[in-house]
């Protein structure tokens, strides 16, 4: 008994410095510490690259009934290229003959959705239909850059604020393309389309921080670019045509 009491404490006396070195546990949902720690080597998710945009602070001015900006919203556009965007962020767009053009997730859960320049959707998850063609799929030189009212030249584009309220994404169904713009800080966002700018508006932000902000069109535009046709790729050469003519 004595020997085998001796084994253990030898025993115990060698594991007591391993157990000591052991590291604490990472913070996560498991140990109540909060949030988990990013997995190495998991892919980067597109908003996470999204530059700040130059966002202006203004004056607050309370919202005064639903014409914005004193001009009447443009009508909302239809067509066979179909958005299904669930409750969840899941966005889906297909064609006319059904065809998945693209599948993917929102930064959040939709809260709230507008289309064309402006038109507010009832409920921001659902199915809605979309042209195959706008302003942007011409390129920049059907945009008429003097315009008092750009918001005709949004026509085709959906936007979805999602529940975060740290991106507003921007789809544009006729090139199954999808940007997301950071906003300013602030909670209860409320998102404005003017003849001139888009507006955001906060309900609860800090102490002495600004609680309206905008930015004109024409600076949206580098981004609202990505939504276009790209070019398509050149073709690959072969062993018997190395370089291949268009």
């Amino acid at each position: 008994m004595r020997l085998g009491t001796l084994f253990l404490s030898a025993a115990a006396l060698a594991a007591g410095p391993i157990l000591a070195a052991a590291p604490p546990p990472l913070p996560g949902p498991l140990s109540g510490q909060g949030e988990a720690a990013p997995v190495p080597g998991r892919p980067s998710l597109p908003w996470e690259h999204a530059s700040p945009l130059g966002w202006q602070a203004e004056p607050w001015v309370a919202p005064q009934g639903t014409i914005q900006g004193g001009a009447a919203l443009p009508e909302a556009s239809s067509g066979p290229m179909i958005i299904h965007l669930s409750g969840d962020g899941t966005l889906r767009i297909s064609d006319a003959r059904g065809l998945i053009r693209l599948q993917i997730g929102l930064p959040g859960r939709p809260l709230r959705a507008w289309r064309d320049g402006g038109v507010p959707l009832a409920a921001p998850s659902g199915a809605w239909g979309f042209p195959t063609d706008s302003a942007l799929t011409g390129g920049f030189g059907n945009l008429r850059w003097c315009a008092d009212d750009f918001r005709p030249f949004l026509r085709g584009l959906l936007w979805v604020l999602e529940d975060g309220e740290g991106f507003l994404s921007v789809v544009h169904p006729a090139t199954a393309r999808v940007i997301h713009l950071p906003l300013p800080p602030g909670r209860d966002l409320r998102i404005r389309f003017l003849p001139d700018r888009l507006e955001v508006a906060a309900g609860d932000v800090e102490k002495g921080a600004p609680r309206q902000w905008s930015i004109p069109w024409m600076g949206l535009l580098p981004r609202l670019a990505a939504l276009g046709p790209h070019p398509d790729p050149p073709k690959a050469g072969t062993a018997l045509a190395p370089f291949p003519k268009d």
